[in-house]
């Protein structure tokens, strides 16, 4: 679960259910392990408009397969072998690059004994000061994109484990946000209120990602915090997550919205 309780939505709505934003703002020691996304960055760095956090949580989601004794979905070493298609695949070069069958990533499973979606975004933290959607060089919006799938399919993917009835249709449900957070029904309107697609029931990837980018341009002036779309770097930081805390549902809907229909409608 969440480290952290929500109990309203009326305002910031994104920063409390999107983890894109909220992970930022979380306190983490100082001595956080970053090996996991040492492991992602190297693997990110072939791959165009994907960042460190992005494929492990991609690879997270094909690895993990149950949630081993624990009330979260984990990788236990057992998770990590290859199965009998994917050697077959690797005989004939076809192999999976997936971090946590790596022998580097076999490692760290074993030394970990378990490890949780949260220590990806604890790792990314760790190292890079917040939470990593996009590359030096990528594109922001494609990058801002690939993380909200890659995020939205491992909280599917949990749920789904879960509850078998799940459908793992790329869309950030209510009843989803039962695995990664504690919420009241207050968390229904501020899904209806972030809408920018149409429906007022769930969060497409691409409102993830204009929200995140949204996040992303926030910085704090004499007037308090406001958007500056040159000041989206591919980070969201303890700052941004903060800044984002003081609009309300309404009017981050405003930035978020032309962001969506100028780059992702």
């Amino acid at each position: 679960m969440s480290d952290f309780r929500i109990n309203d939505y009326s305002d910031a709505g994104a920063y409390q259910i999107l983890r894109g934003i909220n992970k930022a703002d979380s306190k983490y020691e100082d001595n956080t392990d970053t090996s996991i996304m040492d492991l992602a960055d190297k693997k990110a760095d072939k791959e165009e408009n994907k960042s460190g956090i992005t494929v492990a949580l991609e690879d997270f989601s094909k690895t993990t397969n149950g949630f081993n004794g624990s009330n979260s979905s984990n990788i236990v070493a057992e998770d990590t072998e290859k199965d009998f298609f994917e050697k077959a695949a690797e005989f004939f070069g076809r192999g999976s690059n997936n971090i946590f069958q790596s022998e580097e990533g076999k490692e760290l499973v074993n030394n970990s004994g378990k490890i949780y979606q949260n220590d990806l975004f604890k790792s990314d933290i760790a190292k890079n000061g917040g939470i990593k959607y996009a590359k030096s060089g990528d594109s922001v919006y494609e990058s801002a994109l690939n993380f909200a799938k890659a995020d939205i399919d491992a909280i599917e993917k949990a749920y789904q484990m879960a509850a078998e009835e799940c459908e793992r249709n790329g869309k950030l449900q209510l009843h989803e946000l039962h695995s990664y957070m504690e919420y009241d029904g207050n968390a229904k309107e501020a899904l209806e209120e972030m809408n920018l697609a149409g429906s007022k029931k769930d969060i497409t990837a691409k409102e993830y990602a204009s929200y995140l980018i949204a996040a992303d341009g926030m910085v704090q002036s004499a007037d308090g915090a406001k958007f500056d779309k040159d000041a989206v770097d591919g980070l969201i930081s303890k700052e941004n997550a903060q800044a984002i805390k003081e609009f309300k549902n309404g009017e981050l809907k405003e930035i978020a919205q032309n962001i969506y229909d100028e780059n992702f409608k």
